[in-house]
């Protein structure tokens, strides 16, 4: 998980979000049910292509690059359900993985807008750790479960990549030992799959590397 910056709201939700708030609010009020098509208005195209953007592509939770695979969820940070007046508010509303979608649930976990993860968790290796003591680390870890087994195989092979990158930098000459470096750097980029975990790995190899 990584620190993450919320972007420009979309001018949609700018034109409509109030109106779509009030609509879903007097439903609520009047014991009528509404529809599916007001319900998941925040899943609108510009909605979704501002979050994909803002997230790198990627989880907001597991950091898992998913497009491929997936079109990913919008995700509502503070729960829906028990608050329908934020359905539609752009600062609750993120992208998760279907895993991470589906453990979150109802849940309340750390927000990566608000928060700095980087203080909430630390790497060995493949694994993520709650820092001692951090509850908001803990509930989320064990909430998402992001050392659920897929997700570490995939960590693994990412930081079998870098091993290999920096390896193949040993021996070489200044200007192209640099330049597999910076290479390096740039796999480990915010943009980039598990990037918190390719950036800690990365310290510690190079701390270690003659």
């Amino acid at each position: 998980m990584i620190r993450l910056e919320k972007g420009d709201e979309p001018q949609v939700l700018v034109d409509n979000g109030a109106r779509w708030t009030a609509e879903l609010l007097n439903k609520i009020a009047l014991g009528e049910e509404p529809s599916p098509y007001l319900l998941t208005r925040y899943g609108h195209a510009d909605i979704k292509q501002a979050l994909l953007a803002e997230t790198h592509e990627k989880c907001a939770y597991c950091e898992s690059p998913f497009r491929h695979v997936t079109y990913g969820d919008v995700e509502h940070i503070i729960p829906k359900h028990s608050n329908p007046d934020l359905r539609f508010s752009w600062f609750n509303l993120t992208l998760a993985c279907d895993v991470c979608n589906t453990n979150k649930g109802q849940s309340e976990v750390l927000d990566p807008y608000h928060q700095d993860p980087s203080e909430a968790f630390f790497f060995l290796g493949p694994m993520i750790w709650p820092t001692p003591g951090n509850a908001d680390g803990i509930t989320a870890e064990a909430t998402l479960d992001l050392n659920r087994a897929p997700l570490v195989q995939r960590r693994i092979e990412r930081l079998s990549y870098l091993l290999s990158l920096v390896e193949s930098a040993h021996g070489k000459p200044p200007d192209v030992r640099n330049a597999i470096l910076s290479k390096v750097r740039r796999e480990c980029a915010k943009n980039q799959p598990f990037s918190a975990c390719s950036t800690s790995a990365l310290h510690q190899i190079l701390t270690v590397q003659p």
